[in-house]
């Protein structure tokens, strides 16, 4: 089952989801996450650059992680729906 969360920080995903052990952080349930981090979306702007025009990004709020395996429905509060995700699992 795979869940897309949003949190407030990377420090707050940090200490819901994983164990911090030495050489990282190992999840504290059974999933795996893909760490998205910040997501950032077009504002409609263009803005010119040496390679021609770019789309001006803005950072949408939040820290997004996307999980996958038996526990992923363990994180409600933080579970958002995603109708164009930026990143998916293959």
């Amino acid at each position: 089952m795979d869940k897309h969360l949003k949190f407030s920080s990377k420090a707050e995903a940090e200490s819901i989801l994983f164990d911090k052990v030495e050489g990282g952080l190992v999840p504290k349930l059974d999933f795996v996450a893909d760490v998205v981090g910040v997501v950032y979306k077009p504002t409609g702007k263009m803005l010119k650059s040496v390679e021609g025009d770019v789309a001006e990004m803005k950072p949408r709020a939040g820290w997004h992680v996307n999980v996958r395996g038996p526990d992923a429905d363990k994180f409600p509060d933080y579970e958002v729906v995603v109708n164009t995700p930026s990143r998916t699992w293959f």
